[in-house]
């Protein structure tokens, strides 16, 4: 991005492309809305052996139906009892009132009889459409009653079988052959609290304040690296400041190594701010050439420093001022095999050169920014309801004509669905057994999502826009662009896929919750890119990703999501990060 974000890096960053992929794509195919609710069921895969728990029916299907229950009359007052509470005023209204009662009563029963009947005629209907497609296609109650089942479903609810059809053929039976081995670390996790006994293992000190812990990335070429990560959550002795750092050795003999410290309420003044600091040392990463589907590599050897300061203004409403330097160190990746073929590198005298975008040099960049941001949720890990919204336009200062500045801005919002309490509660200490396992499974199955996919559930939709300009006489280098990718988010693709002025996201998630610490997630990504809003071509350029998985997380910390992303049929994309995409 244009503006460095602060990001918790530890990501499963596994790739699995097809080899059509790797020529140049142009994916103009809109990705329908049902395909929100193709993924919407596959998280709840995640071990569920539904087909194996489900018992043979063993009588008509319709026996099962609800029928609505009948209303009782409210009784009618004796008027030659006494009325032990009430005065001669009270009693005269009361015996007013009881001949509309008596007229009342008949018609509430009759009015319960006629829904009764109006049910009962419905049911019917339906039972002789369902035995006459049945006795047309062979099947007759006697000889698979399940069948018989799910045809009475399906002309019964027909837009919601509709919906849930491709999800039930399809794709949850692919997902639990590709799941499977899954299955057994999920009953450990559950029977033995696994997530718990992890944390206290990691964590020291006086209240836990104090958290190491080992970091693994798993990713194509010489991205995999091991780590470790401090966390201090008092570090001067007051819960207000907190102290993070985190390493990272990749397997080339590559370094990053990143710091941070957030302040809160400054010497009672209200402000809040927040320091950072970056070392990296890479022989050899890439950018994406804009434009194309070629990478150009380079060595990095530059430092980050940055501070911001806040404050409250009003009802969570929230200004942001901050300064970053950047020390850029570019040079050339050994052996240099690469070419370059984007127009976005072309220097004014016609040529490609990496140094007409700051690359393969040395030079500076003093960024200055100011934003403004709400954030009404009512919790940052656990958000069930509220928002979450910022804006923020970024100068940057350089010293080799990369002069370049630029805003973006992002609306995350969260509802929350049904009335039932979101959590599943176990108690400290307990563990659930077969039972809780069974539950879970159960809470999983395909048919009691059908039955409470409106409750007990959370939906999070979130927008994203960005856009950077060049200044006069400037050519803006490459990190400048806007990004469209895994950041964005667009989970289904790796790192920043597509570069260009201008991009907008936009996309929805669904959660619920399926152990105690543990969310179901499944997503739909849509994002476009262009040079300017009035040249984006939609129809070229729109992009979709999809995926579905897991976020693991408490009220007071997010610990880490593991998620499937997909964009059509050209790859799979495993992420795993202790960073919330939103």
């Amino acid at each position: 991005m244009a503006f460095p974000r602060s990001r918790k890096y530890l990501n499963l960053d596994l790739y699995f492309p097809r080899m059509s992929s790797l020529r140049p794509q142009k994916d103009t195919r809109l990705r329908l809305s049902a395909l929100f609710s193709i993924v919407a069921f596959l998280a709840l895969a995640l071990g569920a052996d539904a087909a194996d728990r489900a018992a043979p029916a063993t009588s008509a299907p319709t026996a099962n139906l609800p029928v609505p229950a009948p209303v009782t009359p409210r009784p009618k007052p004796d008027p030659g009892k006494p009325v032990a509470t009430a005065d001669s005023a009270t009693v005269k209204k009361e015996a007013k009132t009881q001949p509309d009662s008596a007229k009342t009563a008949p018609k509430t029963a009759s009015d319960s009889a006629k829904v009764q009947s109006d049910s009962a005629k419905a049911a019917d209907a339906t039972r002789a459409a369902t035995d006459s497609i049945a006795l047309a296609a062979g099947i007759t109650p006697a000889q698979d009653s399940a069948q018989y089942k799910k045809l009475y479903e399906y002309i019964a609810y027909p837009m919601l079988q509709l919906a849930t059809f491709p999800v039930e053929l399809i794709l949850v039976p692919a997902v639990k052959l590709a799941i499977f081995p899954s299955k057994a670390p999920l009953h450990y996790m559950i029977n033995e609290n696994v997530v718990d006994r992890t944390l206290k293992l990691i964590s020291y000190g006086p209240d836990d304040q104090v958290m190491i812990y080992p970091t693994l990335n798993i990713a194509p070429g010489t991205g995999s690296y091991t780590g470790l990560t401090f966390r201090h959550q008092a570090i001067f002795g007051r819960p207000t400041e907190r102290l993070v750092a985190q390493g990272n050795l990749y397997v080339n003999g590559d370094w990053k190594f990143r710091s941070y410290l957030n302040a809160s309420n400054i010497a009672g003044t209200g402000f809040n701010s927040k320091l950072s600091m970056s070392m990296v040392r890479v022989k050899n990463t890439s950018t994406i050439q804009p434009g194309t589907t070629s990478y150009w590599f380079y060595s990095d050897s530059s430092i980050y420093y940055a501070i911001n300061l806040g404050h409250l203004v009003f009802e969570k409403f929230s200004l942001k001022g901050t300064f970053v330097y950047r020390d850029n160190q570019f040079g050339n990746a050994p052996p240099q095999t690469d070419t370059l073929s984007s127009e976005f590198f072309r220097d004014p005298a016609g040529n490609l050169s990496p140094l007409s975008r700051g690359l393969n040099d040395s030079w500076q960049d003093r960024i200055l920014a100011a934003g403004v941001s709400r954030d009404t949720r009512n919790n940052q890990n656990i958000p069930l309801a509220g928002s979450d919204f910022s804006a923020t336009y970024h100068y940057h200062l350089t010293t080799a004509h990369h002069d370049f500045h630029g805003w973006e801005s992002s609306l995350t919002n969260y509802f929350k669905l049904g009335k039932e309490k979101y959590e599943v509660y176990v108690p400290p200490g307990k563990k659930s057994g077969a039972s809780g396992v069974q539950k879970v499974l159960e809470r999983m199955d395909i048919d009691n999502l059908k039955k409470e996919l409106f409750n007990r559930k959370v939906l999070v939709t979130h927008l994203y826009a960005a856009q950077t300009f060049e200044l006069p006489g400037n050519r803006m280098p490459v990190y400048g662009l806007q990004t469209l990718g895994n950041d964005t988010p667009m989970r289904g693709y790796r790192g920043s896929r597509f570069r260009d002025y201008t991009v907008f996201s936009a996309g929805a998630e669904y959660r619920f919750p399926i152990m105690r610490l543990v969310d179901g997630v499944m997503f739909d990504e849509y994002g476009v890119y262009g040079r300017s809003w009035d040249t984006i071509d939609v129809l070229e350029n729109l992009k979709n990703s999809w995926g579905f998985g897991i976020r693991v997380r408490r009220p007071d910390i997010y610990l880490f999501r593991l998620q499937l992303g997909f964009h059509g049929a050209q790859g799979i994309q495993v992420n795993m990060s202790v960073d919330e995409p939103y």
